[in-house]
């Protein structure tokens, strides 16, 4: 149990950042039940979170969407992620 005692802030938080994209109606490229998010954005979204937020590029969709990857850990700090919930 020490791993999921372990990871359990870090899938907390990457749920809620789930929960607050798919509250908007964002597609994910997988159904994660990780640390790891992987929401659909389309290209201006992508760009305008990109000014304030850190996460990865993962795969392209189409012209105009792209599967990204948000990564939370041990030390992801709540208030970042009330920031990104708001910013979605």
């Amino acid at each position: 149990g020490l791993y999921f005692q372990l990871s359990e802030h870090a899938v907390s938080q990457a749920m809620r950042i789930r929960d607050a994209f798919k509250a908007k109606g964002y597609a994910f490229f997988v159904d994660s039940p990780s640390n790891q998010q992987f929401p659909i954005l389309d290209n201006d979204t992508m760009s305008r979170l990109a000014e304030n937020f850190l996460f990865s590029v993962w795969q392209k969709i189409d012209e105009s969407h792209t599967a990204v990857r948000f990564c939370t850990s041990w030390a992801t700090d709540e208030k970042a992620v009330d920031s990104l919930i708001n910013a979605i």
